[in-house]
């Protein structure tokens, strides 16, 4: 025992390292992205998709309670572990029901409870069992323990690694099945046994009901790995793996047939919209460099690696030319790589929107790129006295500048501006709250963590109190503005056009062309209900 984590030391510290830094950037999460609101409502909102199915589809002129909303995201006591409710909400969406489920069971554990904790808790395990995955991967491509620890570190400790974790979303999960499939094909690759054909199969489809993005990456590695298979000659693994990936990826038709109305429904997600991303040619270079641009921000550290283990074999290879002719590459790594690099162009041409989120799950397969630049260099290393200290000076090299890039780039959605919002809502929570909004359920979502802090609050559509509202819903409002006027003794300025209302004012400041012109008071303003136009 003491032998195998002497052996094993540097991956043990690895992890403890990560999760400090992880419980560091999640106590610094501040708020949440719409879509992490919509993962909670999803997952635990009893078979009420969204904020417009509370109130039978329409929101404006309605009022909201604080305990309407909470019932929307969190699980309540006697809706636990509703599987159900997940599923018909996931039909309802866009997105297929894997990650809602896994959320949903870890927030029945606490039902009753809303808090960030819950989402961040099932993302810390899936993170560690990804690093984790992606160190095994290594150990079972042949490389050595410090290479596969060297990718562990610099992943875990990536910028877009962190991102990963902190965004409560699918793409943790997503992530993880990447490698464990990864991981199978290269047990493929080294050695055929059935087992490992039927795995993959359920790993395709367990993707697949994660996240639609997971059948590029895993079409072009199955792809890759039928013609290796090819090369290689192995027909009776073909004949066992072919079958097994047809089956596990068309159970998703089986499993969730809602799939077909979410690849090819008009919206920002579908099928037509990528069609459109991808017959717009003047885009292409910036959407690349774009893309690109977010795997060279979030992996600076295994660039910076990959740069120095090029200059180090260019050196060596140069001066030792007889004994680097034996160094092949290791064509099982490329399989990884080659459909990850692939895909990287095929999503920046295709994605709906620019964000990095929709290449989260090839940043492992592009950390094995640097760690297979590592592995050719260690190999060369290999006649140099004291081997042990110089690969053990280099690990630790690679953990301090995977430190400073966590400690100089902090991950995406935290967003600590969240905290000054926060604080102004607190001051104001005991307040009557009207929130104007043009955006429907989309906007109210986004800020429903603020809007929790009010016992209830009133939706409109529009700012323009007197004009564009319907009367019955201008005149309720208006009614709300005056009574917060006058039990708070807040001062409530009204601008418009409709002389009517100046009825109803303490002060009424004429304005023209910009300049005040006049002023009255009024001694006894009228209630707003007797107040006709």
């Amino acid at each position: 025992m003491k032998e195998k984590f002497r052996r094993c030391w540097a991956l043990v510290l690895v992890f403890v390292i990560v999760t400090g830094v992880c419980f560091l950037f999640a106590g610094r999460k501040s708020g949440m992205f719409i879509d992490e609101i919509y993962a909670y409502g999803l997952s635990n909102s009893h078979y009420a998709p969204f904020l417009t199915d509370i109130k039978d589809g329409e929101m404006v002129g309605k009022t909201f309670t604080r305990q309407e909303l909470f019932d929307y995201v969190a699980v309540t006591d006697g809706e636990r572990f509703d599987a159900g409710s997940v599923y018909y909400n996931q039909v309802h969406d866009v997105h297929p029901p894997l990650h809602y489920w896994l959320l949903n069971a870890v927030c029945s554990l606490f039902p009753d409870t809303f808090s960030k904790w819950t989402g961040l808790a099932l993302n810390y395990v899936l993170y560690m069992l990804t690093m984790f995955a992606l160190y095994k991967t290594v150990r079972r491509l042949g490389w050595s323990r410090g290479c596969g620890t060297a990718a562990a570190v610099l992943y875990g400790l990536s910028v877009i690694g962190m991102s990963t974790f902190v965004m409560i979303r699918m793409y943790m999960l997503l992530t993880l099945l990447t490698i464990v499939l990864m991981y199978l094909i290269v047990c493929l690759m080294r050695e055929f046994k059935p087992k490992y054909c039927i795995l993959t199969g359920l790993v395709l489809l367990a993707g697949l009901i994660t996240q639609y993005y997971f059948v590029f990456y895993a079409f072009f590695l199955c792809a890759a790995y039928v013609i290796y298979a090819l090369v290689k000659r192995e027909y009776k693994a073909l004949a066992w793996f072919i079958p097994c990936a047809l089956v596990g990826a068309l159970s998703l038709l089986l499993v969730f047939p809602a799939c077909l109305d979410h690849l090819f429904a008009d919206n920002i997600v579908s099928g037509g919209n990528a069609m459109e991303n991808l017959r717009n040619f003047a885009q292409y270079p910036v959407r690349l460099r774009t893309f690109i641009s977010f795997v060279t921000h979030g992996l600076k550290a295994a660039i910076i690696i990959a740069l120095l283990a090029i200059i180090a074999l260019g050196v060596y290879f140069r001066k030792f030319k007889a004994a680097a002719k034996d160094k092949r590459l290791d064509l099982r790594a490329l399989v990884l790589i080659v459909p990850a690099f692939v895909v990287l162009v095929i999503v920046a041409l295709i994605s709906p929107v620019d964000e990095p989120r929709y290449i989260y799950n090839l940043i492992p397969a592009f950390v094995l790129a640097a760690c297979l630049l590592l592995y050719l260099l260690e190999e060369s290393l290999g006649s140099f006295e004291r081997e042990g200290l110089i690969k053990t000076a280099a690990l630790l090299c690679i953990m301090a500048l995977a430190l400073w890039q966590a400690r100089c780039a902090p991950p995406d959605y935290l967003y600590p501006e969240y905290a000054e919002y926060d604080a102004i809502v607190a001051e104001h929570s005991d307040d009557k709250c009207v929130y104007f909004s043009d955006n429907r359920f989309e906007a109210i979502t986004q800020d429903l963590l603020q809007l929790m802090a009010f016992d209830d609050f009133y939706v409109s559509d529009d700012t323009d109190l007197t004009g564009a509202l319907d009367y019955v819903t201008g005149k309720n409002i208006l009614k709300l503005l005056q009574d917060t006027c006058r039990e708070t003794g807040k001062t409530v300025l009204i601008i418009t056009h409709n002389s009517a209302l100046t009825r109803m004012a303490d002060r009424v400041i004429h304005i023209r062309s910009g300049q005040a012109v006049g002023t009255e008071v009024n001694r006894t303003p009228t209630p707003i209900e007797q107040i006709e136009w």
